[in-house]
Parts: structure tokens; C-alpha cells; sequence
């Protein structure tokens, strides 16, 4: 009776056992949530890669507002340059101008121009030369010579 009891008992067992659920390594909830942390990362990566953009854009911007002032400053000293020069260069002209000179020369220095009268004209020959005579160091070196010839013929008994 023993064993009736146990093979009654067996088949009831089993069945309670058993379950309906099937088991798969990694399942649905697995391959949906490696999606969606895929989507999270791509979402986070365009939104990283739009906000270096702004920055980009931005920083772009302000340096060319700086540069842009920059150059304005320096146009202003360009126009400021050319004027004092302008200036420079016609108070040099009206300095160096022939009546500026002329005056100066008879008021300040006293000279006094030369009429045609004073002038004379020489006329050379086609053969003559003009030679002019040595200054300087030849000079000084002829009259060395010539004391030191004079100064051995003294010397000579």
C-alpha cells in the first residue's frame, strides 16, 4: 500500500511543480533597456555636440567684435598719422621755399644777394684743366716731405 500511495502522490506532484513560464537568457527587458541607454546616450551626445557649436559660434563672434575694434583704433591712428604728416610736410615746403630762404638770409643773417655786376664769368679752353690743390692729409704729408728733404740737406756736410 505504500507504494500505491506513493505513485498516487507522484503525478499530483508533478504537476504542481512545473511551471508555464519559459526562461530565455537576457530576455525582452534586457535588449530594451540596452536601447534605450542607447537613444540616452545619442540624445546626450547631440545635445553636447550642439552646445560646443553655440560656444563655438559665440566665441567666433566676440573675437570678431574685438578684432573689429581693434582695427577701427588703428584706422584712427592711420588718419591721425596722415595728418600730422600732412602738416609736417607743408610747414617743411613753406620752410624750405625760396622767398622763406631769401628771407631769412637777409634778415637774420644779413646777407646780401649779388647783382650781375659782382659776378664774373670765366671762360677755359677746350685743353685746360683745373687742378685743384691737395688738402688734408696730402697736404700734410707734402710739407712732412718737404720739412724732411730740408731738414737731411742741412744735415749733409
Amino acid at each position: 500500500m505504500a507504494s500505491n500511495a506513493y505513485a498516487a502522490a507522484q503525478p499530483q506532484r508533478r504537476q504542481q511543480t512545473v511551471p508555464p513560464v519559459r526562461v530565455v537568457r537576457g530576455g525582452r527587458y534586457g535588449l530594451r533597456r540596452a536601447r534605450q541607454l542607447a537613444r540616452q546616450a545619442g540624445t546626450v551626445l547631440a545635445a553636447a555636440v550642439i552646445l560646443i557649436m553655440m560656444v563655438a559660434v559665440i566665441y567666433s563672434q566676440a573675437q570678431v567684435t574685438r578684432l573689429s575694434s581693434e582695427i577701427d583704433a588703428t584706422r584712427q591712428e592711420l588718419t591721425n598719422a596722415q595728418s600730422t604728416y600732412d602738416y609736417l610736410a607743408s610747414q617743411m615746403s613753406a620752410i624750405t621755399s625760396n622767398a622763406n630762404v631769401q628771407q631769412i638770409a637777409e634778415g637774420k643773417l644779413g646777407l646780401v644777394r649779388a647783382d650781375n655786376s659782382q659776378i664774373t664769368y670765366i671762360r677755359l679752353q677746350e685743353q685746360t684743366t683745373v687742378e685743384r690743390a691737395p688738402g688734408g692729409a696730402a697736404a700734410f704729408f707734402a710739407d712732412f716731405s718737404t720739412a724732411a728733404l730740408s731738414l737731411l740737406g742741412a744735415l749733409a756736410p
